[in-house]
Order: C-alpha cells, then sequence, then structure tokens
C-alpha cells in the first residue's frame, strides 16, 4: 500500500512545526481570519478611465471583450480587494463580466461576500469518526480515535452570480465524553496497525473509570469560493460540523493468581 502522510501522524506534527518555524500563516489562523474579515473585494474595469474619450473606451472594452457564463457580450474586469484603508491591491486572475454589469458599475463593482453562514448552509459531510478498540474498550488502556475528511464541492448562487465553494478539512475536536477533550488539532489521527492495541497516539485517550459514552467529533472546515469563475476568495471563518456520536463501553480488567496445575488439573478455577 502506498504510503499517505495525510494519515501519518507524526508527518502531520513535524509538518505543523516546520510551518510554525517558517512562519508561514495557514488559512484558518485566528490572525489570518480576522484579516480576511475586513477584506473587500471588487471588480474594477480598467477601461472606466477612457469614458470621457468614446473611441479609447470602446477600443478598450474590444480588448477586453469576453464571453461570460450564460452568453452574452461581456467584458474583463480585474479583481481588486481592499482592507481597511489601503489601496486596491489586484487579485489574482481577471474576472469576465456582462457589458451591462460593467457599464452599470461604474469604475467599481463590489462582489458580494460569502460568508461563513452562507456556508453553514452548505451540507457539507462529516468526517468517519473511528474508535478502536470498539465497541468495548478497557479502563487504564489507550483507546485510539481517528477522523476521516474529505474536502468537497459546492455549486450555489449568492447575488445572482453562480458561485463554486471548495470545503478543506483543517481542525478536529474530540469529546471523548469522560470530560475529556482533544482540539481542535490539525491532527486527524490515524488507524493502529492490524494486531496492535494499547498503543499511545496523539489522538488516544485513557479512560480512567467504567461505563458506557459517546465519543463526539467535531471537524473544522475552511472554505473559499469564486464567483462566476472567478479567483477564489477566502470565507472568513470556519464552518464546524459534527459527526454521529460513537458509542463505547469501557469494561475493566481483573487478573487472579491460581495455584492449580491447568496441565494436571484441567477443570482447575482459572483454567
Amino acid at each position: 500500500m502506498d504510503y499517505d502522510p495525510d494519515k501519518d501522524p507524526a508527518f502531520q506534527k513535524a509538518l505543523r512545526q516546520y510551518l510554525e518555524d517558517q512562519g508561514i500563516d495557514r488559512p484558518f489562523s485566528p490572525e489570518s481570519i480576522a484579516r480576511s474579515r475586513e477584506q473587500v473585494f471588487r471588480l474594477e474595469n480598467s477601461c472606466a478611465r477612457y469614458r470621457d474619450d468614446a473611441a479609447q473606451f470602446d477600443d478598450c472594452t474590444a480588448e477586453q471583450s469576453c464571453t461570460p457564463e450564460g452568453g452574452g457580450a461581456g467584458v474583463y474586469m480585474n479583481v481588486v480587494v481592499n482592507q481597511g484603508t489601503d489601496l486596491n491591491t489586484p487579485w489574482g486572475e481577471p474576472m469576465c463580466v456582462s457589458t451591462e454589469q460593467a457599464e452599470e458599475g461604474g469604475e467599481t463593482i463590489e462582489l458580494p461576500t460569502f460568508t461563513l453562514e452562507d456556508f453553514r448552509t452548505l451540507a457539507v459531510a462529516p468526517a468517519l469518526s473511528t474508535v478502536e478498540p470498539s465497541p468495548d474498550t478497557l479502563k487504564g488502556m489507550h483507546t485510539n480515535v481517528y477522523a476521516v475528511a474529505q474536502p468537497q464541492q459546492f455549486a450555489t448562487e449568492l447575488g445572482g452570480f453562480p458561485v463554486q465553494v471548495r470545503a478543506l478539512p483543517v481542525q478536529y475536536a474530540w469529546n471523548y465524553g469522560d470530560g475529556a477533550t482533544l482540539g481542535p488539532t490539525e491532527l486527524s489521527g490515524a488507524p493502529l496497525a492490524p494486531g496492535a492495541w494499547d498503543e499511545p497516539t496523539d489522538t488516544s485517550h485513557v479512560y480512567t473509570r467504567t461505563g458506557d459514552f459517546a465519543v463526539t467529533l467535531t471537524t473544522y472546515f475552511a472554505g473559499e469560493y469564486s464567483i462566476a469563475g472567478g479567483p477564489w476568495l477566502p470565507v472568513a471563518g470556519l464552518n464546524d460540523v459534527t459527526s454521529a456520536p460513537v458509542p463505547v463501553s469501557v469494561w475493566r480488567s481483573t487478573v487472579r493468581n491460581y495455584a492449580d496445575d491447568c496441565l494436571e488439573n484441567p477443570q482447575g478455577a482459572g483454567c
């Protein structure tokens, strides 16, 4: 079987440490989410500066002509982002907009924002949550848990524009049911090797009392969206999706010593 680094907790931990050491910002960090909340994306008509010169305006529009989704006449407009008092900054590739929209918008058209609330209306599939051993485990033993989540893509509509949305699992949080929790963490965990048990992992838990518990996994998805084939823009926030609880019964094991020799007395206590 091919090695999959996404399922190797040691690799994931090393990657996270490397990114932190390099100062590389993660899309789901609180700092980047705060920044994305301040960003306003607009479409800038590069031909607008020629509005007082009909000939130049027509020539520019002809050079920037395109066919938008749904057909008809269109013009390429530049996507720019404005954050706070900063000037508009180019972002990604130009976007094809109908000529009518471009003319109505003047120099700029503010793009609708796909919000976290919009993101949460999509049917994002929860991660597969696994507990091993299950449905029974032992008190004082390392019980392993892991998640398997997939990137997902959706087609929807926003403000009359067709929108593509991508959901990427980035963090996981477990509630072990006995009051203990883990995360949110970037580690999704991984299954134990065949025949292995009572092995500590980055996501395992040791129950200190017997009883019936429910292990609940919450997966946090980062989102990005593309309006009418334009550049991918970040959703400001994470969509938390909870998986179905996994029931687990915690038992205790008892060890007793017996004096009988089971070879001489196979019917003896403990034989």
